[in-house]
């Protein structure tokens, strides 16, 4: 068993242990059974407090900065990917391509960052 498996299991038992209720919802996000500790929703794989929402676009709202702080790290990682590349290029044609990709990305983020501003 992984040992990310081994601490999920471990922080799982030390919870129940501890008075926590497992319950039949699931996390969003990765699908673990939701725990209530303390009169608050856990996802004790993903380490995070879970929010619970009725109304669908109420549920997409709260997910919502999870997702665009996800896409923002995936925008940083690519700009950065590009960036070593354009570092090494000498060829016109491949410069242009490159800075073209890293406009769009910083596009992208920009729009993130504007969504997430009203989100969050």
């Amino acid at each position: 068993m992984a040992a990310g498996s081994e601490d999920y299991l471990k922080r799982m038992s030390d919870a129940l242990r501890s008075g926590a209720k497992m319950l039949s919802e699931i996390c969003p996000v990765c699908s673990s059974p939701i725990f209530q500790i303390d009169n608050e929703l856990w996802c004790l794989r993903c380490e995070r407090r879970v929010v619970k929402v009725k109304e669908e676009d109420e549920a997409m709202a709260a997910f919502t900065p999870y997702v665009l702080t996800r896409l923002e790290g995936v925008i940083a990682s690519k700009i950065d990917e590009l960036s070593a590349l354009l570092s090494k290029t000498a060829d016109p044609q491949e410069v242009l391509h490159i800075t073209q990709a890293i406009d769009g990305l910083l596009e992208t983020l920009a729009k993130s960052r504007k969504l997430g501003g009203e989100t969050r």
